[in-house]
């Protein structure tokens, strides 16, 4: 059996593979690099797998997980060729259920400079992400159980699964989460998010609503996951809010998360605040407006307005 390569040259081959991959047998290359003693060669391989869309590879990276899951901690230290093969895995869409629930399920306690740190949460939640993808009948029941894990990447994750799964029922437990809130505001916003990918159309009220709390964060996590939604449905809800008022940062987040949208009625309407509003106003539109700043004609009539406002200074 030929020597395994050390280390640095195995990631400089992997290196040589991704910068000229027509000139490789990718399959047959990297295959060895798999079964390598240090987790960053097989995370390095795993990732070229992903990147390449080897779908070949599947049952390899299978294997090499099997293989890391014997001993996870003294053969994976930080879960990184783990959660770099779940991610190939994921991306190739291949229905790897016995991966996934050993991955969901796993906790890997690591020593640091504080309390030991649980590496794995990453992990967690990406094979939740691969069971609701997959279609999985049980995926939505081992997402409920992140949904209370104690690490944000493990939340963060099964509320990823369950926009993914596209099932109604999701919907439900997105909206109690949401209700409930978390101790940490991206979560809450990655709720906002999923529902607005899951059920676009039921969703827009049920999250605006939030932008009428008292909590200014929780505001501006509503207010970017509607713009990021695109939805014209969410601009007079925005618009709304804005006229409201509140703080000078609520009220930027706001104007940003109107530019995020990208729609005519977003355009026209922080036009209009940059040519007819206070300075300070116009100035925060003109921050939202920079958005568009690879949008010729946009660009154009940012550059007609400015021209007769001399109080407002790019």
């Amino acid at each position: 059996m030929p020597k395994r390569p050390a280390t640095e040259d195995a990631l400089a081959a992997i290196h040589a593979i991704r910068q000229a991959p027509e000139q490789h047998d990718l399959w047959g290359d990297l295959v060895p690099f798999l079964a390598h003693k240090s987790n960053h060669v097989v995370a390095a391989a795993a990732a070229t797998a992903e990147r390449f869309e080897i779908g070949a590879l599947a049952p390899n990276l299978v294997e090499a997980f099997e293989r890391l899951m014997r001993g996870p901690a003294k053969l994976d230290p930080g879960c990184k060729a783990m959660i770099a093969i779940v991610q190939a895995l994921v991306a190739l869409e291949d229905p790897a259920a016995k991966v996934y629930f050993a991955g969901v399920r796993h906790v890997q306690k690591e020593a640091s400079y504080g309390p030991p740190v649980d590496a794995a949460a990453p992990l967690r939640g990406m094979c939740a992400r691969g069971l609701a993808r997959m279609g999985h009948a049980d995926a939505l029941l081992e997402c409920v159980t992140l949904l209370a894990d104690p690490e944000i990447p493990a939340r963060t994750g099964a509320i990823r699964a369950i926009a993914d799964s596209g099932r109604p029922d999701g919907v439900l437990l997105l909206r109690l989460k949401a209700l409930l809130g978390d101790k940490e505001i991206e979560v809450t916003g990655e709720c906002f998010s999923g529902l607005l990918a899951l059920d676009p159309a039921a969703s827009v009220d049920f999250v605006a609503k939030f932008l009428n709390g008292r909590d200014e964060e929780v505001t501006e996590q509503a207010a970017l996951a509607l713009g990021e939604s695109h939805l014209a449905a969410a601009f007079p809800y925005l618009r709304e809010a804005w006229e409201r008022g509140g703080s000078s940062e609520q009220r930027q987040a706001l104007l940003t998360a109107i530019g995020l949208l990208r729609n005519d009625d977003a355009v026209e309407f922080l036009l209009g605040l940059l040519r007819e509003e206070t300075a300070i106003t116009a100035k925060a539109a003109l921050g939202a407006l920079r958005l568009y700043a690879s949008d010729e004609a946009i660009g154009k009539r940012i550059d007609g307005i400015l021209a007769l406002r001399a109080d407002v200074v790019q």
